[in-house]
């Protein structure tokens, strides 16, 4: 598990390297999911939902705190 002060930091780099793969080689990122990979695929997929869903009400206290 992430330390709490790099969470954010250390996904936002994992996020990206999916990200990265989907967006050069979206054939063979597709092609080498196995089953275990597409079930964490598809979590990632409604993990990121949520999060988007959540992000507008965290930055609206971030600019109370700023």
């Amino acid at each position: 598990m992430n330390m709490s002060y790099c969470m954010c930091e250390n996904t936002a780099l994992a996020m990206k390297q999916i990200l990265d793969c989907m967006v050069e080689d979206p054939d063979t990122f597709v092609c080498e999911l196995g089953s275990d990979e597409l079930r964490a695929f598809r979590q990632l997929q409604r993990l990121c939902e949520k999060f988007l869903d959540n992000a507008e009400i965290v930055e609206d206290m971030i600019g109370d705190y700023a």
